[in-house]
């Protein structure tokens, strides 16, 4: 990758060098890094879009309300802590982490690793910590738009400081440089990949309703995009999180028990949407029970919400 000085990419986009300099400062440019006390920005950044006016954000679901509260206030025995446990440790059990949930729940709440009877590779638990920060960011942008920065920014921060960046086996928040087949399936080109991605994003935010379909929809075309060398997976699950908070859409964690049927339903989902949805429903249950069991409330008087789901017919 090849950086320039704050000077000349404030010259490319036509503001001034002071505002590049504090977009680095606010983390809004990714791969930005201070050298030899200046700024180094990779040649290709794309200048960031103008902050959102407040008064122009929806309002928050009053679930996203509730992850917000509780994590300002660090409240780690209601749904944020269960949100963080949860959705972290199916989504890297997923990615083959071998972490026990008691594990991840030590590291998310005391920055501690349990004793374990089995070695435990030092990537699952930097990728852990990671995780943690990433759902943090959703949370915290959980109105904002889809983006190709967000998205690259999503994986920046999941693969930072992993043993697979340090062996430069994968580059964090940068798409992936060459082409190659995965499980006998041939993948786009990687110069296709932010086309691709492109065209998918616009798409999808330009829908004039979004619901579980939807996301699904958008997850699977990401999947099969496969913008990166590692952690596509346990991005577009971030998304897809995310966006539920976004559209009033009950979330749900697809945990590796159901590894196999999830995996089916992304391969046959443009000619069967019925395998993706039905384990879906299935995950929205459970998370409904979560909810149920944490006695909120507020959050059930605002049920009414949510879209109401597409009536599923299970075939005998």
């Amino acid at each position: 990758m090849d950086y320039i000085s704050a000077s000349k990419i404030a010259e490319k986009w036509g503001v001034s060098s002071a505002l590049v300099r504090k977009y680095c400062r606010d983390n809004r440019i990714p791969n930005a890094r201070f050298r030899d006390g200046a700024w180094q920005i990779p040649e290709d950044a794309e200048k960031p879009e103008p902050l959102v006016d407040a008064k122009l954000v929806p309002a928050l679901s009053p679930l996203a309300a509730k992850l917000m509260r509780q994590k300002k206030k660090k409240n780690f025995h209601g749904l944020y802590d269960y949100v963080q446990i949860y959705l972290t440790y199916s989504s890297g059990r997923m990615a083959s982490s071998r972490l026990t949930r008691n594990q991840v729940a030590a590291i998310f709440k005391k920055g501690k690793v349990k004793e374990s009877f089995e070695p435990m590779k030092v990537s699952d638990l930097i990728e852990t910590m990671n995780h943690c920060v990433c759902i943090d960011y959703i949370i915290d942008h959980v109105s904002t738009p889809l983006t190709q920065r967000m998205i690259m920014k999503l994986h920046y921060m999941l693969m930072f400081g992993t043993v697979d960046q340090r062996r430069k086996r994968v580059t964090p928040g940068v798409y992936r440089g060459k082409s190659f087949v995965l499980r006998n399936r041939s993948l786009p080109p990687a110069e296709r990949i932010q086309p691709l991605l492109k065209e998918l994003i616009h798409e999808y935010e330009t829908k004039r309703k979004i619901g579980r379909t939807e996301i699904l929809d958008f997850h699977v075309r990401f999947e099969k995009i496969f913008p990166f060398e590692d952690g596509n997976g346990r991005i577009g699950r971030l998304i897809m999180f995310k966006e539920c908070l976004r559209h009033n859409v009950m979330p749900f964690v697809i945990d590796d028990k159901h590894r196999k049927q999830y995996l089916a339903g992304i391969k046959e989902w443009d000619t069967d949407h019925m395998i993706l949805l039905q384990l879906v429903d299935e995950a929205q249950e459970r998370f409904k029970a979560q909810i149920a069991l944490q006695k909120l409330g507020e959050y059930r008087r605002f049920d009414y919400l949510f879209e109401p789901e597409e009536e599923i017919r299970y075939e005998d």
